[in-house]
């Protein structure tokens, strides 16, 4: 698989595009003073030249949106036809060409011929595993680390964080059709009758509509052809992103009518902190990009990531740009969260939660969702919507533990859930390895405790362990084993008292975290013998929290 090039700087992500609307100020207004003359004019007739100057105008914003249309249908074609698959078929068909805007285009003819194509798409059967399937694959291209538990829930933020949050953004599915793999998906591939067919009818409707473009005097270098998106697909994959800066750029005489060029160029720039510049690109693509899509991933992340750009530079038209951003698509799940952001840290808290309510009444993302979501409730001091959305099992479930103890940290002890309290508990559990000679210790962990995220340190018996743990997946788990590091007994018989047992966490940008474990708790199995007694989480301290599960860990 190819690897992604628009990589985020951790501890981040973020945003897209442009706002038009201008916000006068004072100090700052472009617009001209006000007239103290009379305020009432007489209506001035306009001349040959300005009635003539305004129908050339019209014409040239239909040439224009025709161009854009044009280019839309030839790059999702020439993709199908480049990636015979399924996977490319249906994503295609989803984003662009169902999602396509025509009604500027009056010509019943092309129509027809568009519909025919899309009925021809439609009728390649895909079973809803393969559509999950594809999804899945989907939301492994784009796992990012949206921020790090001091820029969502801390008022303390380093300036390198957040510049290279603002430098990474937000990405859309136009990131991810970047980069996306050709040769994995062989096994999706599409019956060869089939594409040929699709292939045919796809090629009579771009031949009707080059004809249609060339009657409107379209000029030739505002259409795209193949060659022009196999050689920017190949600049998209440069790693180094001043070189492909320097290429993208080159490739302008045959792209200023592809809105998805403009896209690429403008996350360069900001991939390289040229911030005014990136918004200037991404202004740009708005012009010619608006009106084509009915649902606009492109837009929304294009507009979310300027006003990210816009908050950084304390620039107040950022809340306003958020809020366009948020009309362009509701599907686009970053540019969502990203705007939620901005809204808030302007006093938009109810703006805010809606954006992010979007992601979770769709199940987009609902993980990263919650965690906005909980933060914003953390960052307004909105407890009682903390201590509610802690009451749901799932919610505790799906929440990183890290979230989990900070959340739980601001509520008085007598209301924190005991929902909260059988989650910890019951998701890690220190287990022994017997054999003879030193036992190894492993710490088996539910996802939500993110080990691999942490540095774990292990204290037996007030000795502290310097070995690092191996780190291991299995079955929704993650298994940390000390080797060698313990005495439990062996094969045969169990110590009489196993060694007091202290581990602890350490996140970025997060409290230490101090787990306490005992043996008084029911015995687990899962790792040796059904009868081996595990340790379970017995006090858990962090920050200012002090949290007993004595009384819950058997629940």
């Amino acid at each position: 698989m190819a690897v992604t090039h628009f990589r985020p700087l951790r501890p981040a992500t973020c945003l897209l595009i442009a706002f038009l609307i201008r916000i006068p100020t004072p100090a700052h207004s472009a617009d001209p003073a006000p007239d103290p003359g009379p305020s009432k004019t007489t209506p001035v007739a306009k001349t040959a030249a300005q009635k003539q100057a305004e129908k050339q105008a019209e014409i040239d914003r239909d040439r224009q949106a025709t161009a854009v249309a044009l280019n839309y249908c030839r790059a999702s074609f020439h993709r199908i036809r480049k990636q015979p698959t399924k996977q490319v078929m249906l994503q295609e068909q989803t984003q662009i060409l169902n999602n396509l805007n025509l009604s500027g285009i009056a010509d019943r003819e092309v129509i027809q011929l568009y519909t025919a194509v899309l009925d021809e798409i439609h009728s390649v059967q895909i079973a809803e595993k393969e559509r999950m399937a594809f999804e899945a694959r989907h939301r492994r291209e784009f796992h990012r680390r949206l921020f790090a538990n001091a820029l969502l829930f801390g008022s303390e933020i380093a300036t390198a964080q957040l510049v290279g949050a603002v430098r990474t953004g937000a990405n859309s599915w136009w990131d991810y059709r970047a980069m996306e793999d050709q040769k994995e998906n062989d096994i999706w591939k599409v019956e060869k009758i089939r594409m040929k067919t699709v292939v045919s009818k796809s090629s009579t409707f771009l031949d009707t509509l080059w004809q249609m473009a060339r009657k409107k005097q379209i000029p030739d270098s505002w259409l795209i052809r193949g060659s022009d998106l196999d050689r920017l697909e190949v600049a998209l994959r440069i790693p180094s992103p001043r070189k492909r800066l320097r290429v993208l750029k080159r490739m302008e005489r045959f792209m200023t009518h592809y809105p998805p060029y403009w896209y690429y160029i403008g996350r360069t720039q900001q991939q390289l902190g040229q911030l005014f510049a990136a918004m200037k690109t991404y202004d740009r693509m708005t012009g010619i990009a608006a009106g084509h899509f009915r649902n606009d991933a492109l837009l929304a992340a294009g507009i979310a990531n300027q006003a990210m750009i816009q908050a950084h530079l304390g620039q107040p038209a950022a809340p306003l740009t958020a809020m366009k951003a948020l009309r362009m698509s509701s599907n686009c799940w970053e540019a969502n969260l990203i705007c939620a952001r901005v809204l808030a840290d302007t006093g938009r808290t109810a703006q805010a939660e809606e954006a992010i309510l979007t992601n979770l009444d769709s199940s987009i993302e609902r993980t990263r969702s919650l965690v906005h979501l909980l933060s914003l409730y953390y960052r307004t001091g909105d407890l009682d919507k903390i201590a509610k959305r802690l009451a749901d099992p799932k919610v505790c479930r799906d929440l990183p533990v890290p979230v989990l103890l900070r959340c739980v940290a601001r509520l008085d002890p007598g209301k924190v859930p005991a929902t909260v309290n059988r989650q910890l508990a019951g998701s890690l559990k220190v287990m022994p390895r017997r054999q003879f000679g030193a036992d190894d210790i492993v710490v088996v962990a539910g996802n939500g405790w993110q080990l691999k995220e942490a540095r774990i340190g292990l204290s037996l018996n007030g000795r502290k362990i310097t070995i690092r743990p191996k780190l291991t997946n299995r079955d929704q788990q993650v298994l940390a084993t000390f080797v060698h590091v313990a005495e439990f007994g062996n094969p045969f018989a169990l110590a009489s008292k196993p060694p007091r047992t202290i581990l602890t966490l350490e996140y970025p940008d997060t409290p230490r975290v101090r787990l306490a474990l005992g043996d008084n708790r029911p015995k687990v199995t899962g790792i040796g013998p059904d009868n081996e007694p595990g340790l379970k989480i017995t006090a858990i301290e962090f920050d200012t929290l002090h949290l007993s599960l004595v009384a819950d860990a058997g629940r």
